[in-house]
């Protein structure tokens, strides 16, 4: 009818958290605006901030999805598998998640509720613990020390950004203003560090460790 305006194209009364998160891990990470959020879900961006925060906790919440669509959540080694190789395995599988998203490290939370499948996972790795002997507690830090491990690794390589890590870099600036005066420290400098042989080196150590407190107790 010629007399009645057009009616424009209808926004949802309701949107989720879910549907929130889901329209930013589409959008991407990289310069994620919260208005680009509110255009691709067809509201208003005060809609968001019913369910999210700021753009802060969205992200944590998007890092909190990844970490639950990823294989770390898929880490059994097998029915034959040793203590040591649950804990290589969690290991590699935390390790994996969070390399495979550096630019949401900072966002992700350790303590984010776990899906059921994690939970399974890692109490199949504490039994497996358990039954070679090891404490609660000790169980309990091991599993710990994994996260940060793996973390404390990802975030070094994330501040490098592909290039030198920056702390290296520094460390090496103070060894070349004393030219000669630190012959171990120059050789250390000239072996490059490799990211997943330094990681291989801590999980070693890591285990060795257990290993060693195992015999002790």
């Amino acid at each position: 009818m010629s007399g009645q305006t057009k009616r424009g194209r209808g926004r949802p009364q309701q949107i989720s958290r879910d549907q929130i998160v889901t329209a930013a891990l589409e959008l991407g990470t990289e310069d994620l605006k919260m208005s680009d959020v509110a255009r691709a879900l067809d509201v208003g961006p005060a809609a968001l901030y019913n369910h999210v925060r700021d753009r802060d906790e969205l992200l944590a919440l998007m890092a909190a999805r990844i970490m639950e669509e990823t294989e770390y959540d898929d880490f059994e080694p097998g029915p034959e598998a040793t203590w040591q190789d649950w804990i290589t395995a969690f290991a590699e599988a935390v390790r994996s998640a969070v390399l495979a998203h550096p630019q949401l490290l900072q966002y992700v939370r350790v303590t984010s509720p776990p899906t059921s499948l994690r939970l399974d996972r890692i109490e199949h790795l504490a039994a497996a613990m358990e039954g070679a002997g090891f404490s609660t507690q000790d169980i309990q830090h091991g599993v710990q020390l994994v996260y940060t491990l793996v973390l404390g690794e990802a975030w070094q390589r994330t501040l490098a950004g592909g290039g030198e890590d920056p702390q290296f870099a520094e460390f090496g600036r103070g060894v070349r203003d004393r030219p000669g005066d630190l012959p171990h420290l120059e050789a250390m400098i000239a072996a490059l560090p490799d990211p997943d042989l330094q990681f291989g080196f801590a999980l070693e150590c890591l285990i060795g460790g257990l290993e060693r407190r195992r015999a002790e107790t």
